[in-house]
């Protein structure tokens, strides 16, 4: 829900839809212990390099396609030639139908058909509104990620990413058989994070000092979500967080040391 609200403002509410009625059955691609080679041929039309979550799209899109040209008969031929389970399919129809009725009768979204392939960035900012603890940072010495609360995961070897993983991800679930893995990964970007998560960030700051250059007090900020930092070192104006160190570092260091530079005639009387 949270991920379709989202999906308002940036213009892919019909993607993002189709994403979550997806997330919300058992996927509808099948991989049968005998034929796993074949089936993945098959699935492998769909995929993305940088998501997996477009590849849901992309599944919806043919089958679309291919029920407009085929009966029903036909169809469910196809779907078992091209390991898709038929049930599933229409069950994530039904879903779909589901949410796009609900979402218009309540007033909350007016639903247009977008005959512009939305950014990556709108659809993948939308999705992580709902997915903001399922996070991960690569770990430069192994395969596996670090997310929120210092969990360790890895991508699951089916995914798009898992043989060049990115150096931020996003999953839709988090999966432990003999580790743990993140399933249906996503690259994203550590900026993103900032402004979709608001409240749930923690803020840290060190080192606030008196800057020449800059006429003012600055300090180092590091912002950690779920103890995950996202912002490592970055510059801020300590002004409006201590009013009362920054003055005194005023005072004490551009004042009485004289790193002030002004043209204020008060100062050069004093």
């Amino acid at each position: 829900g949270r991920m379709i609200l989202a999906a308002q403002s940036r213009s892919c509410v019909q993607e993002v839809m189709i994403i979550a009625a997806a997330l919300s059955i058992q996927d509808p691609r099948e991989r049968p212990q005998d034929t796993k080679q074949a089936a993945d041929e098959k699935h492998h039309r769909f995929s993305d390099k940088d998501s997996d979550f477009v590849a849901f799209i992309h599944l919806w899109n043919y089958i679309e396609e291919q029920q407009n040209a085929l009966s029903v008969n036909q169809f469910r031929q196809l779907c078992h030639r091209e390991f898709l389970n038929y049930m599933r399919v229409r069950e994530w129809q039904d879903i779909y139908s589901q949410l796009k009725k609900s979402a218009q009768k309540s007033g909350l979204l007016t639903l247009s058909i977008n005959h512009i392939e939305p950014h990556y960035f709108h659809v993948h900012t939308a999705l992580l509104t709902g997915l903001l603890s399922h996070i991960g940072q690569k770990d430069m010495e192994s395969h596996e990620f670090t997310g929120p609360r210092n969990i360790r995961f890895a991508i699951f070897p089916h995914s798009c990413l898992f043989k060049k993983p990115p150096k931020w991800i996003m999953v839709s679930e988090l999966l432990e058989t003999r580790r743990l893995w993140g399933h249906i990964a996503a690259r994203i970007e550590p900026e993103w994070l900032e402004p979709l998560a608001g409240h749930l960030l923690k803020r840290h700051y060190s080192a606030p000092h008196w800057e020449k250059n800059k006429g003012a007090v600055i300090a180092h900020e590091k912002v950690t979500l779920f103890g995950l930092p996202i912002i490592y070192d970055r510059k801020i104006n300590y002004g409006s967080i201590d009013p009362k160190l920054c003055r005194a570092l005023f005072i004490r260091q551009a004042l009485v040391e004289g790193e002030w530079e002004t043209t204020h005639a008060f100062f050069h009387q004093n």
